[in-house]
């Protein structure tokens, strides 16, 4: 990322590359090419006496030179409009020694080699391309073989600028090798550093992925049960398909006479119960598979059959009806203490077909749920049920008839909203006396008879079935044992 914006290698290496110009050129001319320049004059008062003030006065032009320099390179931005400021810098440093040359009668003189120095302190540690690189060598030296060539005369002199090319194009080699190594360098650390970068913005999706499935997940466990949650993070449940129609038996558990408790009682008594019977029938549903569908109210409506398909859903539905039953009649004493009186419910429980699927917006709010007769219908007959009452639709009746269930019938009823059809209503008294239990061992929890467990994650970030009251998390190692 640079300034929020995923780059290329091409782009970093751009922008490297204006970096690392800036960054050399402010070098050579703050600390490089002044000092050497003037400290050069000491060989001009050696070798040149006669022409000491004229070389002193070309010499100190480095200094508006590489304040200009210094002025335009700090305010770009683009890697080739610094190279064309580093290209002209290295020209005009130059450009003196040319002069200084031209000055000087003998043309083989060695005073070239100041040249070299340019080349070296430019060609070297400036990153140019080929082409500037070619640009620069030849601003820095076409200048002095015009010069020297047009004074040359004798073949003394043309042996003095060969010998002297010798030298040079060692030079301009010495500084394609550095410039060569140095940027292969240069990108083998622009690879790296956008491979760091890749495998981190990698890592940082694996994390972010993770996460989400696990609140997902975590969030799924408050309305599937545990298996089937696992099912569904083992990729053998598809819950992305889309709204499906399917047969379904829905239920739909209600609190007697809750408004006049709630008006009577302290709210922390009330809220205190509420969360005991939502904790209770949530964990019973869950353990028969039933997927919590929602509240209303002080009610649960719940339903069987999906995303899990089962050939005995509506005997799964009508045992979780009766355990809920008995499970609040076992807990009698707390109820009397909180409650102010034993509590009771009405259930009803209807079967058919409906659309089940994710209904929602993904960006604000999704539910798991079904719309189809069924819901209402189980909501109807709850509506006329009596106190601790659990009544069934005549499609449930025929499937528990041969299973031993204890089924009474109260005769034909009108169901509001279902006025149309005529409806034989039944009571489910008990179940039969055997039964296969629904649930796994391993899905409810060692220590907390009533709590189910389910699927979170632990400080490893590892998926386990945990329980929901006291931690208890069950591992590899726990079920094997």
């Amino acid at each position: 990322m640079f300034n929020g914006k995923e780059i290329t290698s091409k782009e970093l290496r751009e922008f490297e590359v204006n970096d690392e110009i800036k960054s050399v050129l402010k070098i050579i001319a703050n600390w490089m090419a002044a000092p050497l320049f003037l400290a050069f004059w000491i060989a001009d008062l050696i070798y040149i006496p006669q022409l000491k003030w004229q070389f002193l006065a070309l010499r100190l032009t480095i200094v508006p030179v590489c304040f200009t320099a210094k002025y335009f390179i700090e305010k770009e931005q683009a890697s080739a409009k610094s190279q064309w400021i580093a290209t002209y810098y290295a020209f005009f440093v130059a450009l003196p020694i040319n002069v200084m040359v031209g000055l000087i009668p003998d043309v083989s003189t060695g005073y070239y080699a100041g040249l070299n120095l340019v080349a070296l302190g430019a060609l070297s540690f400036i990153p140019f391309s080929l082409s500037f690189f070619a640009l620069t060598t030849a601003a820095i030296y076409l200048p002095y073989f015009a010069i020297v060539l047009s004074k040359a005369k004798t073949s003394h002199d043309y042996l003095g600028i060969l010998l002297n090319t010798f030298f040079i194009v060692g030079s301009i080699v010495i500084c394609f090798l550095i410039r060569f190594f140095n940027e292969k360098l240069r990108i083998r650390e622009i690879n790296s550093r956008l491979a760091l970068k890749s495998e981190i913005a990698n890592r940082d999706n694996i994390i972010k992925n993770k996460t989400d499935e696990a609140v997902r997940l975590n969030t799924l466990s408050t309305q599937f049960s545990p298996q089937v949650v696992q099912a569904i993070r083992e990729g053998k449940v598809d819950l992305e398909k889309g709204v499906r129609r399917a047969q379904i038996c829905a239920i739909f558990v209600d609190i007697v006479g809750s408004t006049e408790r709630v008006v009577r009682l302290d709210q922390a008594k009330v809220d205190l119960v509420l969360a005991r019977f939502m904790d209770t029938v949530v964990s019973i549903f869950l353990k028969y598979d039933l997927t919590i569908d929602k509240f209303q109210g002080d009610g649960i409506l719940a339903f069987a059959n999906d995303p899990i398909r089962y050939g005995d859903f509506m005997q799964r539905t009508c045992l979780a009806s009766l355990e809920v039953r008995e499970a609040l009649r076992q807990d009698r004493e707390f109820y009397l203490l909180n409650w102010k009186k034993e509590m009771q419910i009405r259930i009803g429980i209807s079967a058919g077909y409906a659309n089940v699927g994710f209904y929602g917006n993904k960006k604000f709010f999704r539910s798991y749920t079904a719309i189809g007769a069924p819901l209402p219908f189980a909501s109807r007959l709850t509506n006329l049920a009596q106190p601790d009452q659990i009544l069934i639709d005549s499609d449930i009746a025929q499937a528990l008839e041969a299973d031993g269930y204890n089924l009474k019938s109260i005769g034909e009823r009108v169901i509001k909203g279902f006025e149309d059809d005529q409806h034989i209503v039944f009571e489910l008294i008990h179940g039969p006396v055997t039964r296969v239990e629904a649930m796994p061992n391993n899905a409810a929890c060692p220590h907390c008879a009533d709590s189910i467990l389910f699927l979170d994650t632990n400080p490893h970030g590892i998926f386990v079935m945990k329980c929901r009251q006291c931690g208890y998390e069950l591992n590899s190692m726990s079920a094997s044992a």
